[in-house]
């Protein structure tokens, strides 16, 4: 009888743990934080990844609206990156004018806001990316990830910043001419043939730029899938890319 109460207290015991220890090990920490850039605060949520040591980054960049929308889309992949060990940093590069700017009707207003800002969001990619690779836990290397008009500066970003290790896009491209693009870390671009907001062709030469530059490039296409595929993942498209992004950062970056 005895032996036997021993047994269930060691079960009981052993279920305890258990459950402290899904308590207290989420996959990640969220956090809101005021990066300082060369322009004022930039704002950013950070992703911790729930492992020790020393953590590769990756640093997301939102679509033409804002990093709020829509919301969910983009956390999903920093909560995937963190639960692969990587910290992720979702970083809203506008300023009030510029999201009220790039929200406007106007598309030819939009388009030139976008050219004429691009490099100052690129500065504030810098940015942050300097703030993550300051931290005692970086351990220095860092991927952009980026999604159309965020695909767009994450190229630029990448081009200028020989601290980043891997670059992801999503439906983007080069923002003016290719000739200035003479630098571009391992590269996957992810695009629908069917885009008609961003052309399949944009992405088609912002491979074959880097595969001139001498670096690995690979472009996967998607026949039949438009602008923002992804965001719907119960198509087996936009989980085939989700997959794809995620693995090749860690790959790189781990």
């Amino acid at each position: 009888m005895l032996s036997g109460t021993v047994r269930l207290l060691a079960i009981a015991c052993a279920t305890a743990s258990l459950l402290l220890i899904g308590v207290a090990s989420p996959a990640s920490a969220e956090s809101d934080i005021a990066v300082q850039g060369a322009d004022g605060p930039i704002s950013v949520k950070h992703f911790a990844a729930a492992v020790t040591g020393k953590r590769p980054a990756v640093i997301i960049l939102h679509g033409r609206q804002s990093v709020a929308q829509p919301a969910a889309r983009y956390t999903r992949y920093a909560e995937a990156a963190a639960e692969k060990g990587i910290d992720a940093w979702l970083v809203s590069y506008y300023d009030r004018a510029d999201a009220e700017a790039m929200n406007a009707s106007d598309r030819e207003l939009r388009i030139k806001y976008f050219n004429d800002h691009l490099r100052n969001w690129s500065s504030r990619v810098h940015d942050v990316a300097g703030h993550i690779l300051a931290q005692d836990d970086a351990s220095g290397k860092i991927g952009l990830l980026g999604f159309s008009n965020g695909g767009f500066l994450a190229v630029l970003s990448a081009a200028t910043d020989p601290r980043v290790s891997a670059l992801v896009v999503f439906y983007g491209g080069i923002a003016g001419p290719k000739a200035e693009i003479t630098h571009l870390p391992p590269l996957l671009a992810l695009h629908g043939d069917a885009d008609r907001v961003i052309p399949f062709a944009a992405g088609a030469a912002l491979v074959e730029r880097a595969r001139a530059l001498g670096g690995p490039a690979e472009l996967v296409t998607y026949p039949g899938a438009g602008h923002g595929f992804d965001f719907d993942q119960t198509r087996a498209d936009a989980r085939d890319a989700s997959e794809r992004a995620l693995s090749f950062l860690e790959q790189q970056l781990k």
